[in-house]
């Protein structure tokens, strides 16, 4: 009885302890959004000009370097568009109970980024 005891709290222990270090979900106050590039009437969203700012600014801390997240690098137009057209990153960026970044939805006006990029068919500039 004991020795189920200790097992216990050591599981509790090491999942405790991974919880608290992943990044965490949540609200993402109004200060901390970074600006997405503007689009203007007409403007075509293209990789270069809207998505890799994105990219860059919210996602490569955990999908980039020698050990990303979930084997996802996102570190390239390649990598991002195979992403989306093959995986669940627009899923991810949309989903409310399991966001992209997992620190809470992006605004609403940067993840529609991503659909007209689609949309246009991926353009890369």
């Amino acid at each position: 009885m004991k020795k189920t005891t200790i097992v216990y709290f050591l599981l509790l222990t090491f999942f405790a302890a991974t919880s608290l270090t992943n990044c965490t979900k949540g609200f993402i106050p109004e200060d901390d959004i970074i600006p997405t590039p503007p689009t203007n009437q007409g403007d075509t969203v293209t990789y270069q000009t809207h998505i890799s700012a994105v990219i860059s600014n919210s996602c490569i801390n955990c999908h980039g370097g020698s050990n990303p997240q979930g084997n996802l690098l996102l570190e390239t137009y390649t990598q991002v568009r195979n992403a989306v057209e093959n995986g669940t990153l627009i899923q991810r960026i949309n989903d409310a109970a399991d966001p992209m970044p997992t620190s809470g939805l992006l605004p609403a006006q940067t993840r529609a980024l991503f659909d007209e990029w689609v949309q246009n068919g991926y353009l890369e500039n």
